[in-house]
């Protein structure tokens, strides 16, 4: 099936193989769609499976902008997304808390969220700016009412959520394929081995899991910010890792500011790769950070562990690296 473009316009891009699982119902899609969408569905899928609630992502260049599960909304964000004083319902409530960590970076975004868009959603996406969206299913009427968004040409993915991926993926790049196990370790509670601080709550946890979730979707290097059931700031990309860390508490404190907040709290921070340096740490403890969750390894593990200490933050390992590319 011809693309509309590949990752630049001048590209002409095809899908080679594969893809019976995937419809698009509206629309025309490039090879960049295609990466936001699945990468993002394959967060919220997973997401929701470990919470055991909606999981909803908005999706930029292949990383999120923000991630988060169905939960209260405070008072910015239903001023922010113009949703009055009602109840809402939790498909919505995840897609408006994962806009919201970054409305900057999502602008133009690719949405996917885990359950059905319902009309409720679709009604809230009609006054934002965004280029398409994918889920398991669309409540009768609304792939019509979306796909009158910009001019007609709104892209509309539908994704079998059976679908079950091989053990194996490859690409090719320049001539050579490459080919590896498929990164499908579970991401579960069993993971998190306190290291040093208090035991983890039951929010703790799911906080943790969310964040490894993102990162593993997130391009490496990687530094999430979660609190509540939202990564409020995501550090993608970078090649250092003090870098990362420090994007992603900047992103997280304007996430404060926005809510008037001088004094961040209860954040717990999800790094893809173990914390080379404490530097890492004493930037995390800027932003409110109250738990570090890492894989572990590092060469200055107990310069971290006890930078930690000093900073009261209580640390987790893994044992298990999370990169993206």
């Amino acid at each position: 099936m011809e693309l509309r473009y590949g990752m630049n316009p001048h590209q002409t891009a095809r899908v080679a193989g594969g893809g019976d699982h995937l419809r698009v119902v509206h629309g025309c899609a490039s090879m960049i769609n295609y990466l936001d969408a699945l990468n993002a569905w394959q967060l919220v899928a997973e997401a929701g499976r470990a919470a055991g609630r909606v999981a909803a992502a908005s999706f930029k260049h292949v990383s999120p902008a923000g991630a988060a599960l169905a939960g209260e909304l405070d008072e910015t964000m239903r001023a922010s997304w113009r949703l009055g004083d009602g109840a809402v319902g939790p498909v919505t409530a995840a897609y408006v808390r994962a806009r919201d960590a970054d409305p900057r970076s999502s602008y133009g975004d690719m949405i996917a969220v885990s359950e059905p868009v319902d009309h409720e959603l679709a009604d809230m996406l009609a006054g934002i700016v965004f280029d398409g969206i994918i889920a398991p299913g669309y409540a009768p009427g609304t792939v019509a009412a979306l796909g009158r968004k910009k001019g007609g040409r709104f892209l509309v993915f539908e994704i079998d959520p059976t679908f079950r991926p091989p053990e194996s993926e490859s690409r090719t790049v320049f001539g050579v394929t490459l080919e590896q196990d498929r990164d499908s370790v579970p991401i579960t509670a069993d993971l998190l081995q306190v290291a040093d601080g208090q035991t983890l709550s039951d929010n703790a946890v799911t906080d943790a899991l969310l964040g490894m979730i993102t990162a593993r979707y997130t391009q490496s290097n990687t530094v999430v910010y979660v609190r509540d059931g939202m990564s409020i700031g995501v550090g993608a990309g970078q090649q250092s890792r003090i870098d990362c860390t420090i994007l992603a508490g900047s992103k997280a404190r304007t996430w404060w500011t926005r809510r008037r907040s001088t004094k961040p709290s209860g954040i717990t921070l999800v790094s893809d790769g173990y914390l080379p340096f404490r530097d890492n740490v004493d930037a995390a403890a800027e932003h409110g950070v109250e738990l570090i969750v890492e894989p572990g390894g590092s060469l200055r593990s107990d310069s971290v562990a006890e930078a930690c200490r000093e900073h009261r933050i209580t640390l987790a390992r893994t044992g298990v690296r999370l990169f993206h590319h």
